[in-house]
């Protein structure tokens, strides 16, 4: 097991943007009566090369820094972008709209929304557009210029709730964790957490093993987030057959006492309750 990057901040609470709470793990932990809020901030800084570094606390109001990249679906975009979310027809960049509209027009434009796009995030070069069905699903559209005028570059359904998360850095895979069902009831005094973990990138099936890095663990009055990762394997392309499941305990720096697990990776913001 590597060892732990360990960050310890308190009086940092999620629900930045107004968005909704941050996704908990069930812990089974009984209340253990009001905690009190500090204003004072200490953290430990995981050792070079051994630490994963992705998770960024809110600050004591609730808010993230406006140029903070986050992820959802395929698109990458600050999360100051939520607060600038407007009509396509509104602020048409510089013949977007045509660009957006002869794509719907055509057979296998049909198939996407006829209207509401929206425009999510705009960078040189890019344009990132979002929508949202009647069924409540989001749908993701994007044009680039490359020099030559606008041209659209594909679109997206993502079938799931586009809840933002943390980038990992490009040389890594992001690793999923729940639980374990097999393991111990958890109690305010546990310090170990029996989890399950599962890589999400395609590596062919392989175990994580020894490429595991993390995890990395922010603790609060209130909450205990956790995110792992992994070293890509060498090569250049794998299959999609599916990764193993690898039981693994996360060893907490203090007891969990009433905290609720939070997976590290997610923020706790969903794109759709900022889309008309």
């Amino acid at each position: 097991m590597t060892r732990l990057g360990v960050v310890l901040v308190l009086a940092a609470t999620v629900g930045a943007c107004g968005g909704p709470a941050a996704k908990t793990q069930p812990t089974s932990t009984p209340a253990s009566g009001p905690t009190t809020t500090s204003t004072v901030a200490t953290s430990t800084t995981p050792p070079p090369g051994d630490g994963l570094d992705v998770i960024v606390p809110p600050d004591t109001d609730g808010k993230y820094p406006d140029d903070l990249v986050v992820s959802c679906s395929n698109g990458r975009f600050p999360i100051g972008a939520l607060d600038e979310i407007r009509p396509l027809e509104e602020a048409d960049p510089g013949g977007v709209v045509a660009v957006i509209e002869a794509f719907l027009s055509n057979d296998e434009g049909r198939q996407w929304p006829q209207e509401g796009w929206q425009i999510l995030h705009q960078s040189d070069g890019e344009v990132q557009l979002v929508a949202k069905r009647d069924d409540g699903q989001l749908a993701f559209m994007s044009v680039v210029d490359d020099g030559s005028g606008w041209s659209w570059a594909g679109a997206s359904l993502p079938g799931d709730p586009c809840e933002l998360e943390f980038i990992v850095p490009d040389h890594l895979n992001s690793v999923d964790w729940r639980l374990d069902p097999a393991g111990p009831q958890l109690t305010p005094d546990s310090r170990q957490i029996p989890v399950i973990l599962n890589e999400r990138e395609c590596v062919g099936g392989q175990d994580i093993g020894a490429r595991l890095l993390g995890p990395e663990i922010v603790m609060t009055e209130t909450q205990v987030f956790v995110a792992i990762a992994a070293e890509r394997p060498g090569g250049d392309a794998f299959d999609c057959q599916g990764n193993p499941d690898t039981p693994f305990v996360v060893e907490l720096p203090e007891p969990i006492g009433a905290r609720e697990l939070v997976e590290g990776m997610e923020i706790g913001i969903d794109l759709a309750d900022y889309v008309d």
